[in-house]
């Protein structure tokens, strides 16, 4: 038997969460399972026929890439729903030998970009077991975060909200450019900074829906997306959630899925729990992008108003890509330089508590994980799937709104204390994540 993960790419070319959860999962099964990545092919000069073709071999795993796929849509809406569902022609005798001469039982997804739902409906089709893992919302929100066009939550991801949700997205050229390999190669050499200054960010709620006109053909297009999307699902044998609120998320557009829930740790996160000592100041930390479905603008306003009312006992340490320097509006945020991931103790380090303000469905949260890991105290909405693991220190340090928060920081600020306290909590609880007790987790879940 073996094993072959989808995921969109591998670490150095691709990363995030899911990327590096997915390898770290495929590296350790491999010390005792055959295992084969396949990842999703140049979108670029795509060819005209999927297939799968050898790849590389990277830390022992052999991988290949997917030809001719379908566009990625990133962090990204999709403008033009058409692409995510187009027409392909299918080499079923090149997907079949592969399936066949691999000896493929279990074909787990990590995301659904790229590859079509005839694919995996034929490789489901010649007896594979099909497991599917839920780090976002694609296929269920065209933005995979479930934040519509007025920056809510939304509940009802129906045709003519996905139309006017994916208005300003990016268009399936810039896409396609952004998933090619001549982007990942130019990237590297650190040049792209006029790109990546210009490109599009992911919805933030600025459409005035009423002075909108979505023509009908359009809605159609979403509406024929959604049912793709909904038929995909459907090939899933597994899902495997990384969250009881993705799961419960799932559930209220999906009521018939069956799954298991297992928090997910990539291979980095190891017991690295040390003592806190407070300086003059509590450091705060925030790590993510500053759009508003992380949260960020909910914490600079809480900040600012307790810098308003006279508390300057504290520092908020924004870790937020390129950004760097002083907040314009309060002098109690800054942001700091991007940090490599070998780095990543040394910022932790350097924190008193960590904030996950997430306003979306966060399906996990390896930040919170990792800073846990780490022994500094987490604070996070009840917006973030972590929070599960979170509360079983202190459910004190999971708020549900934004007032909530700004108690909760003002209490702290009153009482530092308070943080050596449920440090300490952190450091005497057993630490029970670990890469390789999850992946026996997998493996148990793959064969029940």
């Amino acid at each position: 038997m073996s094993i072959l993960h989808y995921t969109i790419g591998l670490p150095p070319e691709r990363n995030g969460g899911s990327v590096q959860y997915a390898y770290g999962l495929m590296t350790e099964q491999a010390k005792v399972e055959k295992v084969y990545a396949l990842v999703c092919g140049d979108t670029l000069f795509r060819g005209k026929i999927c297939r799968i073709k050898p790849n590389r071999v990277k830390n022992g795993i052999e991988s290949f890439k997917f030809t001719n796929p379908l566009t990625p849509t990133l962090i990204y809406g999709a403008s033009d729903p058409q692409s995510q569902y187009r027409n392909v022609e299918i080499d079923y005798d090149n997907i079949r030998k592969f399936v066949k001469e691999k000896d493929v039982k279990i074909m787990h997804l990590h995301t659904l970009m790229g590859i079509h739902k005839d694919v995996v409906s034929f490789i489901k089709s010649l007896g594979v077991t099909i497991v599917y893992t839920s780090h976002d919302f694609h296929g269920i929100c065209a933005h995979y975060n479930l934040i519509d066009f007025n920056g809510e939550l939304c509940g009802d991801a129906s045709a003519e909200r996905c139309a006017l949700c994916n208005l300003a997205e990016p268009s399936d050229r810039f896409l396609r450019i952004a998933n090619s390999s001549l982007y990942h190669f130019v990237k590297k050499t650190g040049i792209l900074s006029v790109l990546k200054k210009s490109k599009p960010t992911a919805n933030t709620g600025t459409s005035d829906s009423k002075n909108i006109v979505v023509l009908e053909d359009k809605t159609e297009e979403y509406r024929r997306l959604i049912e793709y999307y909904r038929d995909y699902f459907k090939l899933i044998d597994k899902f495997h959630f990384n969250s009881s609120q993705t799961r419960d998320v799932f559930r209220c557009f999906l009521p018939d899925v069956i799954g298991k829930v297992i928090p997910v740790i990539t291979s980095g996160i190891r017991d690295k729990r040390k003592a806190l000592k407070l300086g003059e100041n509590v450091r705060f930390g925030f790590i993510g992008s500053l759009n508003d479905y992380k949260g960020f603008p909910i914490l600079k306003k809480v900040t600012t108003e307790l810098y308003s009312e006279g508390y300057e006992n504290f520092r908020i340490y924004a870790y937020a890509g390129s950004l760097t320097g002083m907040d314009e509006d309060c002098p109690l945020i800054e942001y700091k330089a991007p940090y490599k991931y070998s780095e990543i103790s040394d910022v932790l380090y350097g924190l008193d508590c960590v904030i996950v303000p997430s306003k979306w469905y966060e399906t996990f949260s390896l930040v919170a994980l990792e800073s846990l890991a780490h022994g500094r105290p987490v604070i996070v909405s009840d917006h973030v799937g972590a929070k599960d693991i979170v509360a079983d220190y202190n459910k004190d340090m999971v708020f549900s709104s934004q007032e909530q928060l700004k108690n909760l920081i003002r209490k702290i600020l009153e009482n530092p204390e308070l943080l050596i306290s449920e440090n300490k909590n952190i450091l005497s609880t057993p630490w029970n994540f670990s890469i390789e007790n999850h992946a026996k987790e997998i493996m148990s879940f793959y064969n029940e």
